[in-house]
């Protein structure tokens, strides 16, 4: 008798310490999309459900993908003829994919050599996870917005942290630009600061001589306390000598 765990305590396709991998969320939704059944994990780990079951290596970014039999369950030819047909149906879909696919083989409980799992390379990318990068909805308009991607490339969209919205949103990928070449520092500190809003628009300059002093003397002021309450927040940049001799003189 097969045992069987409520959905909500079991995992599909690995185990509950993979699932925030990258490359796994990837994977699973190839495999998900070909309609490829995932191995069901009970809590303690058990696999109480075949299917495929992706193991990520994190230091390299691949990931080992194979079929998952039932713990405790002993299979025949016939079964280890299906399972290896399985794994190389499950090459063909990643190489279809453009990942990189590497084979590796070991004999089976009878002596007979069989492919047995494979090593998964997702496609590359110009925006890896953990990237920054400029997002720019529109050319023609002002928005901008500052993204840490959060996942590979899913078609032509892409999970991203949104420094704006402070939350998790998907982008277009040709949407998003290189973050603008941060000029050296020119000229020393200053106790100066320019507070800006959330569109990056001037509200004023404060005279402090620390972060926490900056905050407080911009509170002071009226139209900061207005775009605090409206935007939930502001941006305090010190100034330097040399800017002091520009344009905020």
């Amino acid at each position: 008798m097969t045992n069987t765990v409520p959905a909500s305590d079991s995992t599909s396709g690995c185990l509950p310490a993979s699932a925030d991998a990258p490359q796994v969320k990837a994977a699973l939704r190839l495999l998900t999309h070909d309609g490829q059944p995932l191995a069901v994990f009970a809590p303690v780990g058990a696999c109480v459900s075949g299917g495929a079951y992706l193991d990520p290596r994190r230091d390299t970014g691949e990931v080992v993908l194979a079929y998952c039999g039932e713990d405790g369950k002993t299979t025949n030819k016939h079964e280890r003829d299906e399972r290896e047909l399985t794994t190389r149906e499950y090459a063909g879909l990643f190489r279809a994919a453009g990942w990189s696919v590497k084979e590796y083989r070991e004999n089976d409980q009878a002596g007979t050599e069989r492919l047995a799992r494979l090593i998964l390379t997702p496609p590359p990318t110009p925006w890896p996870v953990d990237a920054v990068a400029m997002y720019v909805p529109d050319s023609s308009e002002d928005y901008r917005d500052v993204v840490i991607i959060q996942s590979l490339p899913e078609g032509a969209t892409v999970e991203a942290l949104s420094a704006r919205k402070r939350k998790i949103i998907r982008v277009p990928l040709d949407k998003l630009q290189p973050l603008p070449e941060v000029e050296p520092l020119r000229g020393e500190p200053t106790d100066w600061w320019r507070v800006l809003n959330k569109e990056g628009q001037f509200i004023v300059r404060v005279h402090a001589e620390t972060f926490d002093g900056a905050v407080a003397a911009t509170a002071q002021v009226p139209a900061a306390r207005q775009a605090l309450k409206r935007d939930g927040g502001l941006y305090y940049r010190r100034l330097t000598s040399w800017q002091l001799s520009d344009a905020d003189q």
